[in-house]
């Protein structure tokens, strides 16, 4: 009999016993630990950059330098990786501000942000400025895309003549996160943001798949050279938020080699499976997943594992709710029907284009498989609300797949399932 220890956000640790013929996948490999003198290696990672010049040679030639930082939906830990960085700005004499690549989210509160940034650096007297994608006179247009897009991009950034982004890489519905999504949509105008996100609709926008494949990412990468974003630093984190690999330099060769090493710690084979794939995937949430807009992720990253008509299971507590993911209700269950009304409700403006690719890729999965979530009693009626069925134990949720597929199911066990990938290379072959 093995022991799962699935990660329940804030609350903890939820364990399963499911037999050991039933457990064919186990994602829940060993991590290296944190990185020793994380100062050190931020460092070494900028002033060894994969393409383009070292950081020191940069910022030898700025005299006014913006950071951009990732906002609350994402759990990069700022706090950790700016402090050498703001250091060796201060002692070259030059002019810094920090920017908060909020794309057409809410403005973060104090807590968020001290959450993000840290004490220290708020109290700093940097000037920590949020952009905030409906203030349209924020924002400055500095070309259009291939793909039609109008890029208006804040002029706080483009004021700058050395140009940073700290962030970390991680699958995402879209393919992965970090490198030029900080541009779009992270600095960008809500027009900008609306005109991109036309392109959620194609097949290929979809975890782990990069660009020629990706047209979603490409429009992105296309408008981070439009806006001249001149370097990054991508982190890679373990499923503690213990930092584990830097990569920095010109932002597409940076991320293209952070995302190589985040596949080769987080990418798994679904072939591997015995019969190609799993009756139930089980997945927890991370602390951070307050809202369920962010913990349901594991549903479109467990598609490619879970069989047609199969089960995935969520862990999560989501002490903040729904959250974006409330949108959904009216498209609930996915029938076909269902679904030509939210692509009608979308061009009607009755539905923002930005948001609905929050929880689309996710519905798209629920009309094809079942999903249930473990959750806290005062969240039923929100799931009641969204027409996912939800319990309130692990054990509850076990018993009903069990009683479904029968002894022979086939588990899958992704304790992270926010971050894992299939290992599919950019033709969309494994």
């Amino acid at each position: 009999m093995a022991v799962i220890h699935v990660p329940y956000g804030v609350k903890g640790m939820l364990d399963l016993e499911v037999p050991d013929k039933n457990l064919v996948l186990n994602t829940d490999v060993p991590f290296p630990g944190e990185m020793p003198n994380l100062n050190d290696a931020i460092l070494a990672a900028l002033e060894n950059p994969v393409a383009g010049p070292p950081f020191s040679e940069r910022l030898r030639k700025a005299n006014r330098v913006v950071i951009l930082v990732d906002n609350f939906a994402r759990l990069t830990p700022a706090y950790k990786l700016l402090p050498p960085i703001l250091e060796r700005i201060k002692q070259a004499g030059k002019y810094v501000e920090i920017l908060i690549a909020s794309g057409a989210l809410r403005e973060m509160s104090e807590t968020e942000l001290e959450r993000k940034l840290g004490k220290e650096i708020l109290n700093s007297g940097i000037p920590i400025i949020v952009s905030k994608a409906r203030e349209t006179w924020d924002f400055e247009f500095v070309g259009v895309t291939s793909y039609g897009s109008p890029i208006n991009v804040h002029k706080r950034f483009l004021a700058a003549d050395f140009r940073l982004a700290v962030t970390m890489t991680q699958a995402t519905l879209w393919g992965y996160g970090g490198g030029g999504s900080m541009i779009l949509p992270g600095v960008s105008s809500f027009e900008t943001i609306e005109w991109h996100h036309r392109l959620m609709t194609s097949p290929t926008m979809k975890v782990g798949y990069e660009p020629p494949l990706n047209r979603f990412r490409e429009d992105i990468e296309e408008a981070m050279a439009l806006a001249r974003l001149d370097m990054s630093l991508l982190a890679i984190f373990n499923p503690k938020m213990e930092l584990i690999d830097l990569t920095a330099g010109d932002t597409l060769a940076a991320h293209r080699a952070s995302v190589k090493k985040y596949n080769a710690r987080y990418a798994f084979d679904p072939a591997k499976i015995p019969g190609g794939s799993l009756d139930v995937g089980i997945s927890g949430s991370f602390p951070g997943d307050r809202f369920f807009a962010h913990a349901c992720w594991p549903i479109a990253n467990l598609d490619p594992f879970v069989r047609d008509g199969g089960t995935i299971i969520v862990a999560t507590p989501v002490p903040g709710g729904l959250a974006h993911y409330a949108y959904a209700k009216d498209y609930m269950p996915p029938t076909k029907e269902a679904m030509r009304r939210l692509y009608d409700d979308v061009f009607y403006g009755k539905q923002a284009l930005w948001h609905a690719c929050l929880w689309l890729p996710v519905i798209e999965v629920m009309a094809r498989k079942e999903v249930i979530v473990v959750t806290e009693p005062e969240r039923l009626p929100d799931f009641e609300i969204v027409k996912i069925p939800a319990v309130t134990s692990l054990q509850e949720a076990w018993e009903r797949v069990r009683a479904k597929y029968g002894p022979d199911v086939k588990v899958g066990h992704f304790p992270y399932g926010k971050w894992i990938v299939t290992g599919r290379g950019a033709d969309g072959k494994l």
